[in-house]
């Protein structure tokens, strides 16, 4: 009898728990909102100030957004207005999200390039002199000009107009660092000769090589590292036997009167020693415009600029190399073009 009562309310618990359940309502789902949209426009604010941009948000459907600027700064406005306080390229990403997590993402590059934020005029003065002014229209809070590049500059001015002198003939490097009234930061460093602005015009020409390395022009020591602008680069050709050329051609005719070699970074025997620089405008006929014989790297990485006569337009530049220091390999690490600039009669040059 004990039991039987027992199994009774064991079966009238069970039905009170499942009437309890039964009657409980399901829930009810929320519903999905829409997709966020991740959309923007920007523009830079005023012409003298290439530093700060305007975002301006165009998305759609979001509660949140956040905007990371490429320079390790955010921002959680709407639509924001930033200063970059250096130049270089910058990926603005903008990220929105919506109630229910679901998030879209819009990103763009911004280029504040030194050659685009600073233009340097040079002006001939009557004692062999030259003036380096700032001819671009940017805001300035303070200039500085030195003689050389990075950390071994020397400064020799702070203004707007700084006065050098380059022997006849020579050449020398000088920086020009600016900095804006809301703290931005842009420096550009020049090649000078006596008479103005050296102008490198390596890059408008396209490469091509008689003989490659056996990787290719592609691999770590292919031809492509003779004009990659990086001196810890190098172009290495096996099995040299006297009859390697490299050569640029360009889009429309460059007059140029000078260009540099810099020696790779070991076996010195590997250097260029006899070579010619010949031009064409058909890549058929060529005219020899400079010869070098028994020319010697003493250093590694050394650089060296050589000039000739020339004041005719060329498509086509080729170096001939003839002979190397020793044995069967060439290497060199760079190889630049440079346009030299033109005295005009008012006493300003220009490297056009």
């Amino acid at each position: 009898m004990k039991n039987r009562s027992s199994f009774l309310m064991l079966f009238v618990l069970l039905g009170v728990l499942f009437q309890g359940c039964k009657s409980e309502d399901p829930p009810v789902p929320e519903p999905e909102v829409p997709k966020p949209t991740a959309a923007f426009t920007f523009e830079q604010v005023e012409e003298s100030d290439p530093f700060t941009f305007h975002f301006e948000n165009q998305s759609k459907d979001y509660e949140i957004v956040r905007w990371e600027f490429g320079d390790d700064s955010s921002s959680l406005d709407v639509s924001p207005t930033h200063t970059f306080l250096k130049t270089g390229e910058f990926t603005v990403k903008m990220n929105t999200q919506n109630s229910q997590g679901y998030w879209a993402q819009k990103e763009v590059v911004i280029d504040i390039s030194p050659d685009s934020v600073l233009i340097i005029n040079t002006e001939l003065q009557e004692d062999g002199s030259l003036n380096l002014s700032l001819s671009s229209n940017i805001e300035t809070d303070s200039l500085f000009w030195y003689k050389g590049i990075g950390t071994a500059a020397e400064l020799i001015h702070q203004g707007p107009v700084a006065n050098i002198e380059v022997a006849s003939g020579q050449f020398q490097d000088y920086t020009l660092r600016v900095k804006t009234p809301k703290g931005s930061i842009a420096e550009i460093s020049k090649l000078l000769t006596d008479i103005g602005i050296v102008r490198d015009v390596t890059d408008a020409g396209n490469l091509s090589v008689s003989r490659d390395n056996n990787g290719g022009p592609e691999a770590g020591e292919g031809s492509l590292k003779l004009v990659d602008n990086n001196t810890n680069t190098k172009f290495l050709q096996f099995d040299y036997v006297g009859d390697l050329w490299y050569q640029l051609e360009y889009f429309q005719p460059q007059v140029i009167g000078a260009y540099t070699f810099t020696s790779a970074n070991d076996a010195q025997q590997r250097d260029p020693k006899n070579w010619t620089l010949q031009a064409s405008n058909d890549g058929e006929e060529w005219v020899v415009l400079d010869t070098r014989t028994d020319e010697v790297f003493e250093d590694r990485f050394m650089t060296r600029i050589f000039t000739f006569d020339n004041t005719e337009a060329y498509l086509f530049y080729r170096v001939y190399v003839t002979e190397v220091g020793s044995g069967g390999l060439f290497q060199l690490a760079e190889w630049r073009m440079l346009q030299l600039p033109q005295e005009t009669t008012t006493g300003e040059t220009t490297s056009e």
